[in-house]
């Protein structure tokens, strides 16, 4: 295995994922992410997380970037980083329109230029000890005068990266938020729906002419997530990643992905199922094609030769992704610590 994943999740309490968090570190995975919801709020899962484990880096993917203020996600990740010091990734993303606009209730209009100036905006209010912020761009204003006596950074951990401070990552699939995080960010999530193609022949390019246009001469990593669901009984695994699949395939964000394969018909398959409310069609309505270039799935055995074949190598920080879509809670845990016991060290 040329880079061990780690694990991400979407799903159960927070409680339940700090427990994750705790096996996916007894087991040596090198990392943990944990996202947000309606239902859930990644920097306090993270914080539950950070109070119990000591080694496996933890990150966000993602949290909401528009619903808060730079200052709130600054000290947010600051506080964080202080709980698990070297070990914290700040993975932003802004949701499609629909989340910014009615669950957000905030304007929604150029979000990739957004975040293009509010990743720069946060590494400046993390700074503050040193230099004021005077900041009046196109869509914030923030004013700090410095603060000589704010406390430094937590001592790194993470020796082999020489951060000093958290990593920031953007969330993107199409082409505007990945030349964001080309021009601005630490690195890229990918959206849980990838494949080597679609990286190779349309991410990567994107992401490295956005990186040379800011003048960045080193390539921008990739954090990159595979659709995961693992245990014994391959017939149920199948159903579990088809529906996740499924959920993610209708979204705007993964457009450019399903045009790229030809998938129009599994999506429209997959939307009439929807309509109807029928689980079962919709998760029928993933093809075997589909499934098999965009999830990790089986028995232990089967997803690592999954893993193997189609995800091993082609990130820099692969993450295989739960979203408990469709998943009674009992079988999401049992699948992500299934997925934890076959990768682990």
């Amino acid at each position: 295995m040329k880079t061990r994943p780690g694990v991400a999740v979407q799903s159960g309490s927070a409680p339940l994922a700090a427990h994750l968090a705790v096996e996916a570190e007894r087991r040596g995975l090198p990392s943990f992410y944990t996202s947000e919801f309606y239902d859930r709020s990644a920097v306090v899962t993270l914080a539950a997380a950070a109070a119990v484990t000591s080694r496996i880096r933890l990150g966000a993917a993602i949290a909401w970037a528009l619903g808060r203020t730079p200052v709130t996600v600054a000290t947010d990740f600051r506080s964080l980083a202080e709980l698990a010091p070297g070990r914290l990734r700040l993975g932003l993303g802004t949701g499609n329109p629909q989340v910014i606009a009615d669950w957000h209730g905030v304007d929604g209009a150029r979000p990739a230029a957004r975040l293009a100036e509010l990743v720069p905006l946060i590494r400046k209010i993390w700074d503050v000890g040193s230099a004021a912020v005077d900041h009046d761009g196109e869509f914030y204003r923030c004013k700090i005068p410095a603060d000589p006596v704010l406390q430094p950074w937590p001592v790194l951990e993470d020796r082999a990266t020489g951060d000093s401070r958290p990593r920031i990552l953007l969330a993107g699939g199409r082409a505007p938020m990945i030349r964001a995080a080309g021009a601005v960010a630490d690195g890229l999530i990918g959206l849980p729906l990838c494949s080597p193609g679609f990286l190779e022949q349309v991410v990567r390019p994107t992401l490295a002419d956005a990186a040379s246009r800011a003048g960045r001469a080193q390539p921008v990593p990739i954090t990159g997530m595979a659709i995961c669901a693992v245990g014994e009984n391959s017939t149920q695994t199948r159903a579990f990643a088809a529906m996740q699949v499924a959920v993610f395939a209708v979204r705007s964000s993964a457009a450019p992905l399903i045009a790229f394969h030809g998938f129009e018909a599994e999506v429209a398959g997959i939307r009439e199922a929807f309509q109807r409310r029928d689980l079962p069609a919709v998760a029928s309505a993933v093809s075997d094609r589909m499934l098999d270039l965009l999830a990790v799935y089986g028995t232990p055995e089967e997803a690592l030769e999954r893993f193997s074949a189609t995800f091993d190598g082609i990130y820099d920080e692969p993450l295989l992704f739960t979203a408990g879509k469709g998943m009674p809670e009992g079988a999401f845990q049992d699948s992500v610590l299934a997925a934890c016991e076959a990768f682990r060290a």
